[in-house]
């Protein structure tokens, strides 16, 4: 690659509430003030061929039952091939991401990019049945995203490690199992709608406002003339939160009782 201090990076993010985000910015401005030239994007609405142009690309993503989404994992695989070039990835979680930053590295080490280093912090757990009992409201905090902006001005110098000394460069995460590594690999696809309430709305309550498909993170929501969800859904219930008159029905009761959540 080029002079780190001369480069050009592209920090890609996809965020449903904006916490994600927020640590891409901060990634970003310490980016620049580590002399890097810095676009920011968000995922939905990059190509990625648009990675060729530059030297450099951050991918971050929230973690969603202990992995990244599938939009995510479809960006990755559609990266132009590359050369060792250099990436690094971000994430907010929770409290367990499990393998994801190992399993992103693997993704985008099969398109030819090398993670130099990567981030992690709390975000806002979203997760409809945890709302009442999560205790890390406000993250990432302040000191989140000072940590955020510290690790993007330290990317150049580790760039520059990938270069002139390739052998210490790439990070080692190490392998998380236990039954949140199987749970990673069971809730996908099929065994999404088996296990997690399916998106109901009643149409006795339902306006059609189309606030849920605006904000969809995924754009997976449509009216017709309900809201209706394809497979682009990544089980966020973003719209049963901010539905204004609160017309989605989804049935918590038996998985609350599964679980064990009062």
């Amino acid at each position: 690659m080029s002079d780190p201090t001369t480069s050009k990076a592209l920090v890609v993010h996809f965020s449903q509430t904006g916490a994600t985000r927020r640590v891409a910015e901060a990634a970003a401005a310490g980016l620049r003030a580590g002399g890097m030239q810095c676009t920011v994007a968000e995922l939905l609405k990059t190509d990625p061929a648009e990675a060729a142009a530059y030297d450099v690309v951050g991918i971050g993503t929230p973690v969603f039952y202990y992995k990244e989404p599938p939009i995510v994992r479809r960006f990755i695989g559609r990266l132009p091939a590359a050369d060792k070039k250099p990436a690094f990835t971000f994430i907010t979680h929770g409290g367990n991401p499990v393998n994801t930053l190992r399993r992103m590295q693997k993704r985008l080490a099969r398109r030819g990019y090398t993670v130099v280093n990567s981030f992690a912090c709390n975000g806002f757990d979203s997760f409809p049945m945890y709302l009442k009992s999560f205790r890390e409201w406000g993250r990432p905090s302040e000191d989140d995203l000072a940590a955020a902006r510290d690790f993007g001005e330290r990317l150049p110098g580790e760039c520059r490690w990938l270069r002139d000394e390739p052998r210490f460069a790439t990070p080692r995460y190490p392998f998380v199992g236990g039954k949140y590594f199987l749970l990673s690999h069971v809730l996908q696809g099929g065994m999404m709608k088996r296990t997690f309430p399916n998106h109901v709305v009643d149409p006795d309550v339902c306006t059609r406002c189309g606030l849920c498909a605006r904000n969809c993170p995924t754009g997976a929501i449509r009216l017709d003339p309900l809201p209706t969800v394809n497979d682009d859904c990544i089980w966020c219930y973003l719209c049963e939160r901010i539905c204004p008159v609160q017309a989605y029905a989804n049935e918590w009761a038996p998985l609350r009782k599964k679980m064990k959540v009062q």
